[in-house]
């Protein structure tokens, strides 16, 4: 017989489904044995609920390792900013990028407002999501 399978990979888990065609004589007594769709809607209900869970633990990860890589970022954009404005007032050395978009402190300046900003958003992100989750 010819055999159908489905896999759903995720970082933790494998649903794995496979579908297996039958004769329509055995589809017929399988029908007849089940009785009611009670065990098939919970069966469902769980299978998505493990799927909503799978999926907002993995949207909560991705959260988290955004703002840890989020931060050094906008310091690091800071820095390049403060050093662009001492290069121009004589203080420091030439600074590395000497034309072009990314010359100026003042895009440096705005670039680490931007990501601290979006940071700060996934911050506050998490803990509603966090917060949701623990009512239900």
């Amino acid at each position: 017989m010819h055999q159908l399978q489905i896999e759903v990979r995720t970082d933790m888990a494998v649903l794995k489904i496979v579908l297996t065609p039958q004769p329509a004589v055995a589809r017929a007594r399988s029908g007849v044995n089940a009785g009611t769709s009670e065990g098939t809607g919970k069966s469902q209900f769980w299978f998505e609920r493990a799927f909503a869970i799978i999926t907002q633990g993995f949207s909560r990860q991705l959260a988290n390792i955004l703002v840890a890589l989020l931060t050094p970022a906008a310091l690091v954009a800071l820095v390049l900013g403060i050093w662009r404005v001492c290069a121009d007032l004589g203080w420091a050395g030439a600074f590395f990028i000497g034309e072009g978009f990314f010359s100026h402190w003042q895009v440096w300046m705005a670039l680490s407002i931007g990501l601290k900003m979006l940071s700060s958003t996934l911050i506050a992100w998490g803990s509603r999501t966090a917060k949701l989750s623990e009512e239900s």
